[in-house]
């Protein structure tokens, strides 16, 4: 992508709305080989620095047209996902991450951010997901993010509904780089998440989460790891160990009520798994992090 560097932020619009998707800021800058990043020019929620991160509050797609790079997401931040020339990272609010380019070779990148009912819903349906932050996007994307570039540096608040209704067809070309047979296994995936967050006070067996998809539990569970990057099982105890934080935090519920709840066998078993996941006993971490109850 050619042209000089711009950043421009937009107002909400109700016509936007209307359209199911709300263009809130759009960019294109050359980071050179060496060069600090990210420069100090965008607004404090905005800017941030690789050694905290950031968290946005609405979706945005970066396009990274030369060089390379990393980035880090929740809710894995420990994998890094190496970023190449035709890559589009896709970062969902309220979701933290980091991205930088190898200081060997810089990058270009572009960027539009947006919120909206489309997105929302498109997330809903297992199609786009945080544990899936990088696309290849390639010419096609390189294309959408030219026409974004030309309407922003005319007129970008003229071009606002325009610049939104190209932010849908990026998200239609991530939709479309899926296989229609990975689709349908994304969804099952996100559907084993919803029901194993959804019961994480009464878990079902695995086995029955299998057979309410309608697939083998071995099937699922290969789809799990494909899709997920990690077990099934190791899914349901992160789960668990992220509702017995909350309860822990804003209750007064006992540690024992609390295992008995998650559905453990004993609260001696609960508080193994607990200071396995997290380092620290149940009533060491609540000593650490409980809200007062007034």
């Amino acid at each position: 992508m050619h042209g000089s560097d711009y950043f421009t932020y937009l107002p909400d619009s109700g016509l936007c709305e209307a359209l199911g998707c709300t263009a809130l800021s759009t960019g294109h800058t050359r980071i050179e080989a060496g060069a600090i990043y990210p420069p100090m020019r965008h607004p404090d929620d905005h800017h941030f620095v690789w050694e905290k991160g950031r968290t946005l509050q609405a979706y945005q797609f970066a396009l990274i047209s030369e060089g390379a790079g990393r980035m880090q997401s929740a809710p894995w931040p420990e994998e890094v996902h190496p970023i190449e020339a035709g890559d589009v990272i896709l970062l969902f609010p309220g979701v933290w991450h980091r991205f930088s380019p190898h200081p060997e070779t810089g990058w270009v990148e572009s960027w539009i951010e947006c919120r909206g009912a489309a997105f929302d819903r498109v997330m809903d349906l297992g199609l786009v997901s945080p544990e899936r932050p990088v696309w290849h996007g390639g010419a096609e994307a390189e294309a959408v993010f030219a026409q974004i570039g030309a309407l922003a540096r005319q007129d970008a608040l003229r071009h606002q509904p325009t610049l939104s209704a190209l932010s849908l067809q990026l998200l239609a070309q991530l939709c479309q780089s899926l296989e229609p047979t990975e689709q349908g296994q994304v969804r099952m995936v996100e559907r084993a998440r919803r029901i194993l967050m959804e019961k994480s006070g009464e878990p079902p067996s695995l086995e029955a989460v299998a057979r309410d998809l309608g697939v083998s539990y071995s099937t699922l569970r290969r789809l799990f790891r494909q899709h997920a990057g990690m077990s099934l099982k190791q899914y349901q105890t992160d789960v668990r160990i992220r509702r017995a934080c909350e309860l822990l935090r804003n209750s007064d519920k006992s540690v024992k009520a609390i295992a008995a709840y998650l559905g453990y066998n004993s609260a001696f078993h609960f508080s193994s798994q607990f200071r396995k996941a997290t380092g620290l006993a149940p009533s060491e971490w609540r000593e650490k992090n409980r809200i007062a109850l007034v």
